[in-house]
């Protein structure tokens, strides 16, 4: 009994352990220079999100559309992604909005 209460617990705190976040392209507009970026993450997971990375991809998507860039617009904002059938949220989404800079030069 002992033992299967050690590695109960010993599986719940490595479950809880910090994980990095894995940052993508959720969305955006093309015409009005927009991107939004978001990770999912789960009742027992504490993520770390790379935001450095974030920017990264967010102007990589910019550019591929015609702009030089992108900058945060926004602090980030969390959204309750997975409820259980008592209403509770077990799994969210936190999104961050990037604004495309000026249109690369020709």
């Amino acid at each position: 009994m002992r033992s299967t209460l050690l590695i109960i617990a010993a599986t719940t705190f490595l479950m809880a352990c910090t994980t990095p976040a894995t940052i993508r392209v959720a969305g955006g507009d093309q015409a009005q220079g927009t991107v939004v970026m978001a990770y999912d993450y789960s009742l027992m997971q504490s993520p770390k999100a790379d935001w450095q990375q974030g920017l990264q991809k967010a102007s990589g998507q910019c550019q591929n559309w015609g702009y030089s860039g992108a900058i945060p617009a926004g602090k980030p904002s969390q959204s309750c992604m997975t409820e259980t059938q008592d209403g509770d949220c077990v799994g969210w989404t936190i999104s961050a909005d990037f604004q495309c800079t000026a249109p690369a030069q020709q």
